[in-house]
This record gives C-alpha cells, structure tokens and sequence, in this order.
C-alpha cells in the first residue's frame, strides 16, 4: 500500500500539483510511534528480579517507579550493560547524557511482608510459596511516553512458574509471557503475582476474567473460589447486561486473619482493571455467596479512575450497588437488600457527627468517618436512581447513565473528578438529577435525609422487619431498581 501511496504522489509530482504528499508520506513512515521494550528475569526465589530496558529512539532523561520507596530495593543500576551510574538523589532513575536506543540494566531485591495481615493496596508480600508484588517496587519506567508510544515487557521465568499482571498480552508465547503497559500513567498502582498457580479465564457477558489462586489451597477449596468469583461476576453485569471493562485481572489469596470470609480486598487500575481479594478459606460457601465484597469491589468497575478527594462518589456507588446488584443476581432477597440498605445509612449517619460530608471526606482515614462518607455517597445514589426513574417514567436510571459513561467515558489513562462526572452523567440522561443530588447535599451539613428518600419509596421498618408498601407512589420504581435492565446469562 506505501508503494501506491509513493506511486500516487509521484503522479502528482509530475502533473506538477503536490510535492507536500510525498513529504508527508515519508515523513509518516519514519515516525512510527516508539515501542520501548523490557525484559524481566524472574529468579529462582521470586523475588530477586533482573530487569533489561531498551529505549527505542531517544532515551528518557529519568525512570520513575510508582511507589515512593522502590529505589531501597535497587542492587545495581547500569547503562549499556557495563557503566554504572553515579549516586542519585531523589526516587529518580536519572539517564541525562544516554545516547538515543540506550539499554539500561538494573536488578531488584525486593523485601516480601511474611506477617500481618493485608490492610492497605498493593504491596509485596509472600502468599505461601507464591509472591504478590506491587509492580511499583520495581518497574522502572518513563514518567510520560510520547502520543502512540508503549512499553512492551516479557517475563523470563523459572520453571514452574506463572505470571498473573493486569497488562494485555502481546505475544502468545507461554514460554516468555509478553504484555503492553498501555497508557495509564506509570503512578497507577498495579499488582503482579509470581508463583506455581494456573491462570483461570473465566468468561461473563461483556468480559474475560483472568483469575489466579495464590497459596496453595486445595483443589476442593478453588473450585468453590472460581464459582464464587463467576457469581459476583453475573452481579455486577445485572446493572445494563454486560461487565464494565473487558478484562480484569482477579487475585484471591488466603489470610490467617480477620473479621469475615473477606477480610480485605481492593482494586487496582494501572495498565487494566485488577481486583485483589484476602479470603479465608475455611468459611463455609454460603458465607461467600451472600458476602457483599466482591460484588462491591468489582462495582468500582463501572466508575474511571476519580481523584482521591471525591471518595463520596468512588466508594458510595459501590457501596450502593453491592446491596442492589446482588439482589438482581438473586444472591440475597430484596427484603434482605432493603434491609442492609437501611442499617448501612443508619450506620452512616451515627459516624462522623458533626462533620459536613465535605469535612469527612477531607478526613476520612480517622476511624469512622469512612462509615460516613461511603454511605452518604449511597444514599445519594439511592435517590438519583429513584428520581432518575420517577421524572422520566422509567426512561432513564443509573443502569442507563453507566451504560452510557461505558460507551462515552471509560477512557483508561483519565482521571476525573466528581464534578466532571456527574456533569457527564446529567448529559447522558438529559437531567440535572446527578447536580442537584450533589448540590443539595454539599449544602447540607446534615447525612443525606435518606428517611426522605424512602417513604417516598414505601419502604419502612415494623418490628425489625422491611415493609414494602405497594401502593406507595414511588412503588414502581423502587420495584425497578432491584430488577435487571437486562437479563445477563450466568
């Protein structure tokens, strides 16, 4: 095709009318957006890596690692396999003089948590004889790549063992697994597991689930894992018929520790969607399969990447869903969905007293007022849907305007803020619904007056029991909440 392009301009050439289109078409061909390339040599241990970076074109000025404390697990830096360089200060690799397609060396020895339980994001730690890394403390890379531009990274590994990372496949060689970084910035935390498990693709309607079990549990106790894992995935594609993204990396691990058959989980999104689940393997199976976690963590899902200060938004949409969803998946009653609704706004309102939604949310690592902020963000959820479906007669809800973000929004390298996104979801469905939710509360040093919102509905408490009122007027579409806008096969 370039060689009739070339032809094309020629003809033009000499009928005299464009020297500009052969410009333009070599200068195309010689500008083709760079593809820097790593390899990564897993040792023996898992936990001592090797890693090679080639630059193609000019060679970055600094590497940066996602988190802050990656530059004590560094041994050895080299450029060209054979200088190594000076001392640096700061969490910089700096590579100020590389000549362009330079090579750069470096190995890692990484420190694992053995002890404690998970209760943060991504870290390194030993799950057994497996190791869970958080990709930050040790993937060195250019703080921004060019428009076009992308890391491709394959794994030399030992005998035996697998790779799970949340990156897509390049090459389909299982021999040294190949993968694209893709465009999320290099400060998105990630997780990669290293260890003698076999990746499980599960498929669910809108998605691949790529699953991997570290620790070494029984076969008995992976099998009830992975239809644990499948049901909360039917779930969460009961909001508009399909799952949010279209791969998702899925990392559950046993913990000797903590309250529930989830005592810890979290998502993660740098170079694609990861979620990461602490289980304790020895509940019993209907402790999971009526357990909100999961379905809570892969609600995240629906929602891009939102800046840290919007945690109202960011956590209360799951926080909301998980109770509707696995209602529609017919993992609890509605009753039993209305119930947990219910004690979760109660619970809300008691934390953080005193304090303006705004205020909890500037504070939300003192103890309780995250209570706060993810169930007043509920509750506001709560009544955009139920106004949402009253002032359009069913026409629209929050199934339609995140099945509208999907098709518009869910770009995987933006962050957003929650002014951004609900201006978006009030486009999507031709309202004001989302602002004036946002708007009415912000104003407001009180919890959402959920009370409010649901007598509207017709719902209510007798002698500790949830009481669905048919006739209430907003009966309809409280009954349409809790049914599937789509029917999503298992």
């Amino acid at each position: 095709m370039l060689t009739l392009c070339v032809g094309w301009a020629r003809v033009q050439l000499a009928n005299g009318i464009s020297l500009v289109a052969l410009m333009l078409l070599s200068a195309g061909a010689a500008s083709a957006a760079p593809l820097h390339r790593y390899i990564v040599e897993v040792g023996e241990s898992l936990d001592f890596l090797a890693v090679k970076a080639c630059f193609d074109g000019k060679t970055p000025g600094t590497l940066m690692a996602e988190t802050s404390g990656a530059k004590t697990f560094l041994e050895d830096v080299r450029l060209l396999s054979a200088r190594p360089l000076p001392p640096q200060d700061g969490d910089v690799i700096a590579l100020d003089g590389a000549p362009d397609n330079a090579c750069v060396d470096y190995r890692v020895k990484l420190r694992p948590t053995t002890s404690a339980a998970q209760t943060g994001g991504p870290e390194t730690r030993r799950i057994g004889r497996d190791l869970l890394t958080s990709v930050g403390n040790w993937l060195w890379r250019p703080r921004e790549l060019e428009e076009g531009a992308d890391v491709e990274l394959s794994f030399v590994l030992p005998a035996g063992v697998a790779v799970s990372v949340p990156w897509e496949r390049a090459v389909a060689d299982a021999a040294k697994p190949t993968f694209r970084l893709g465009p999320t910035p290099y400060d998105w935390p990630a997780v990669a597991a290293f260890g003698r498990f076999a990746e499980r693709e599960m498929v669910v309607p809108g998605a691949l689930l790529h699953l991997v079990i570290l620790g070494g549990l029984s076969p008995a106790q992976q099998a009830r894992a992975e239809q644990w894992v499948k049901g909360a995935a039917h779930n969460v594609t009961t909001l508009y018929g399909r799952f949010p993204v279209e791969s998702v990396q899925v990392i559950v691990a046993p913990t000797p520790r903590g309250r529930g058959p989830v005592p810890w989980a979290y998502v993660s999104r740098g170079g694609g969607a990861g979620v990461h689940l602490f289980i304790d393997p020895a509940r019993a199976p209907e402790e999971f399969d009526r357990d909100w976690s999961l379905t809570h963590e892969m609600s995240h899902l629906f929602l891009p990447y939102v800046g840290a200060r919007d945690a109202w938004l960011f956590e209360g949409l799951p926080t909301y869903l998980q109770n509707v969803l696995m209602v529609r998946g017919g993992a609890i009653e509605p009753q039993e969905g209305w119930s947990r609704l219910i004690a979760g706004f109660q619970r809300g309102a008691r934390a953080g007293t005193g304090l303006s939604l705004a205020q909890a949310s500037e504070r939300i690592a003192v103890r309780g007022n995250y209570l706060r902020v993810y169930w007043a963000g509920a509750a506001m959820m709560l009544d955009a849907d139920l106004r949402l479906r009253e002032i359009t007669q069913g026409g629209q809800s929050l199934d339609t305007a995140f099945a509208g973000l999907a098709e518009c929004c869910l770009a995987p390298e933006r962050r957003w803020s929650a002014d951004e996104l609900v201006a978006t979801l009030d486009r999507i469905t031709g309202t004001t619904v989302f602002g004036d939710v946002m708007r009415e509360q912000f104003e407001s040093d009180d919890f959402p007056d959920f009370k409010r919102v649901l007598v509207r509905a017709g719902v209510s408490v007798k002698d500790g029991e949830v009481v669905l009122d048919p006739a209430a007027r907003g009966a309809p579409w409280r009954e349409a909440l809790m049914r599937p806008l789509a029917a999503a096969p298992r």
